[in-house]
């Protein structure tokens, strides 16, 4: 049992690592998917939460009962030869895009807060990124087990901060933004979550050896599912009530920060670096799982080009992506998670049915022998 719940803390720090990216911890998905619609936006980011719990418990039991190694081995059995070939090229091109963002974004903080020319953040991210993939599997369990506390703690820290620290400036909107509701709050939560566990199921695919029981499974994905929604709700309350000074800017949390005390500043510097990191390394390993880049000759070469390719899309700006990019895949991620959820709920099915019927085998049993008696 001690086994397990260590495995379940590590599935979800690589979860949560996986989703804080740079588009979450800068402010921009929530400026995009949730502030945007006012307090029902903050309604949304709760039913986040709990989808992630949900979605995330059955991909991981899923994984248990197929014994699933990679994402071929996981989305085939559900989806079907075809479908599951498409989607899985349709998850490895998401995953660059996504690897690409977290360039962008990295240049993108590089020159918003220090001044620094933009493809040195760039430059740095890569740097960091290649080292990391050259230990593998390990090199990311050991990056989101180490950071992705520092994610839940700094965020917390900043988020409270700014509440209770917050300007009567500020507060003199709360009413107006409250009074903000648009009609699509809903399909909003349910597209971004959506596009996130794209991602996600690829890189808890490859957590296939810490998957050791049901426990693991569902444990994992609860303390994930309770982390990203809480995160969420405190950094989406805050982008909501300062939404009228941060649109337009490629970093919205950062412009927030900049007008408190400068320990917040860097705390929360650390933090978006962190999840840049998280991210950018958990959709990097995804795609290199899948190429098998690591396990073929001249491996430390092809990876270097990998990583120098997508410099190069990194140029399409941060904004632009999460903006335009991300909510088109989100509507692939709704197809796969209604199949993953089939899926899963077959499986508690056909596991009733056999407990049910191996009961009645046990009763009808016992009483032939009470007969005899």
């Amino acid at each position: 049992m001690k086994t397990d719940f260590k495995n379940a803390i590590k599935i979800a720090s690589v979860y949560i690592g996986t989703v804080l990216g740079a588009g979450f911890a800068s402010g921009q998905e929530m400026m995009k998917f949730f502030a945007y619609y006012g307090f029902k936006g903050m309604i949304g980011l709760l039913l986040t939460g709990i989808m992630f719990a949900l979605i995330g418990w059955a991909v991981l039991e899923i994984i248990y009962h197929n014994g699933s190694r990679n994402y071929k081995e996981f989305i085939h059995p559900i989806a079907g030869k075809i479908s599951g070939k498409i989607l899985d090229w349709t998850v490895v091109f998401f995953m660059f895009v996504c690897f690409c963002a977290m360039f962008a974004g990295s240049g993108a903080l590089f020159q918003q807060r220090f001044h620094i020319p933009y493809q040195v953040g760039v430059l740095v991210m890569a740097v960091c990124c290649y080292i990391t993939f050259l230990f593998d599997v390990k090199g990311v369990i050991t990056v989101n087990s180490f950071l992705a506390p520092i994610l839940l703690v700094g965020v917390l820290i900043v988020g409270l901060y700014m509440w209770f620290f917050r300007s009567t400036s500020v507060m003199s909107n709360m009413v107006q933004v409250f009074l903000v509701v648009r009609d699509n709050w809903f399909s909003s939560a349910i597209i971004y979550v959506s596009y996130n566990i794209i991602t996600a199921v690829v890189v808890l695919t490859t957590l296939y050896k810490l998957v050791t029981s049901k426990f693991t499974a569902k444990v994992g994905s609860l303390l994930a599912g309770l982390a990203l929604g809480m995160i969420g709700i405190i950094l989406g309350f805050v982008i909501l009530v300062h939404y009228k000074d941060i649109q337009g800017i490629e970093i919205p949390m950062l412009a927030i920060v900049m007008r408190y005390a400068k320990v917040v500043q860097y705390i929360y510097i650390i933090v978006l670096i962190s999840a840049m990191f998280t991210t950018a390394v958990a959709n990097g390993y995804g795609i290199l799982s899948k190429l098998k880049i690591n396990k073929t000759k001249g491996g430390k070469v092809k990876l270097a080009v990998f990583i120098g390719v997508a410099v190069l899309f990194s140029q399409i700006g941060f904004s632009n992506m999460v903006g335009k990019v991300y909510p088109i895949f989100g509507y692939i991620g709704v197809f796969e998670i209604i199949l993953i959820m089939l899926y899963f709920i077959k499986i508690k099915w056909d596991t009733f049915k056999n407990k049910f019927k191996g009961n009645e085998v046990f009763r009808k049993t016992i009483n032939r022998r009470l007969r005899k008696e």
